[in-house]
């Protein structure tokens, strides 16, 4: 990689990024964006034969820049990256464009193809490519000085408080995504319900694939039960969620958050749900256990007790 940085543009590097929308940089959105309208399936279907072709390019591209290719996030030059992963579908597209005109540090969408003869991964996205590292890498976070680590919390604060209070624009409250479809996430049983009219009806969604098999004793399996059943008593506002906050999704520059990324799980869920998701893994002491309890999590601590309950009960229904 060394002698391409002096003998071609740097445009057609695979480190090279366009400017990108600095947090702050324009006014946040009190409101959610309107729902974007996206191209007509000939249009898309259009783009996906490019995109197509774009992903077989990126693999010869970056065995000439010496770097790893990736079929999902697959490298190309003038800044750009194209995601085609099993988890893309059009209520990314949609979320990810309703976040950049919220103002949030997302990529910005150029095209979005549909693939038809590609069940599990039948949408792709051509974005620009966002600086920085993402906040998991190793030792990122802990290399970082008080004062960068007090601004990365502040900013993310600021981004989730915003959308978190963003009224549910179609009348009565549904738990959906933000076209008004399923939700979609790898912690659901069969990865995707809705649109639930209800949070009793989501809760019905996520204890019907309980099952005992993964318990000693029935004993243990029984305790277990009671202590997850407690989430179905209790009722949560319907809020605007990202749904997969977790560090990777996270791109940081200088000190201070560059991208938010991975918009595919966003949509309408109960209160909970943005912080029992990440929650759920890990010790307590890790360090974005700690961010995230910070965060909000530790206003929900029963309700992550419940769901820590639930993911032996129903471990079967959501791993891939």
């Amino acid at each position: 990689m060394g002698w391409l940085r002096y003998l071609i543009p740097k445009i057609l590097l695979p480190t090279f990024t366009w400017p990108h929308q600095v947090l702050g940089s324009v006014d946040l959105a009190s409101s959610i964006p309107p729902t974007p309208r996206l191209f007509p399936p000939s249009v898309r279907q259009a783009f996906g034969f490019f995109h197509n072709y774009l992903r077989s390019f990126s693999s010869y591209y970056c065995h000439w820049c010496g770097i790893p290719f990736d079929n999902q996030i697959a490298a190309l030059p003038f800044g750009l990256v194209l995601k085609w992963s099993d988890g893309t579908r059009l209520e990314e597209v949609a979320a990810t464009l309703i976040a950049r005109s919220a103002g949030f540090p997302v990529p910005k969408i150029v095209s979005y193809g549909e693939h038809p003869d590609a069940p599990h991964a039948p949408v792709s996205i051509l974005m620009t490519r966002i600086p920085g590292k993402d906040l998991g890498d190793p030792g990122l976070y802990e290399g970082m000085t008080d004062d960068e680590r007090e601004s990365i919390f502040a900013e993310l604060q600021c981004i989730l408080q915003i959308m978190r209070k963003w009224f549910y624009p179609w009348g009565k409250e549904q738990i959906c995504s933000v076209l008004g479809t399923a939700v979609r996430s790898v912690r659901i049983p069969s990865h995707a319900v809705g649109p639930c009219e209800s949070e009793s009806e989501f809760n019905d969604h996520l204890f019907s694939s309980i099952s005992s098999h993964s318990f000693e004793t029935r004993e243990k399996f029984e305790e277990t039960v009671e202590i997850a059943a407690r989430l179905r008593k209790m009722r949560h506002p319907i809020v605007f969620t990202h749904g997969d906050l977790k560090h990777h999704n996270i791109m940081v520059l200088d000190g201070h958050i560059s991208g938010f990324l991975d918009w595919e799980s966003a949509g309408w869920y109960p209160d909970y749900w943005e912080f029992t998701t990440p929650l759920r893994f890990g010790p307590r002491d890790f360090w974005w256990n700690e961010l995230v309890w910070r965060l909000g999590g530790e206003k929900y601590a029963t309700e992550l007790e419940s769901e820590k309950a639930l993911v032996p009960l129903t471990v079967d229904s959501w791993a891939w």
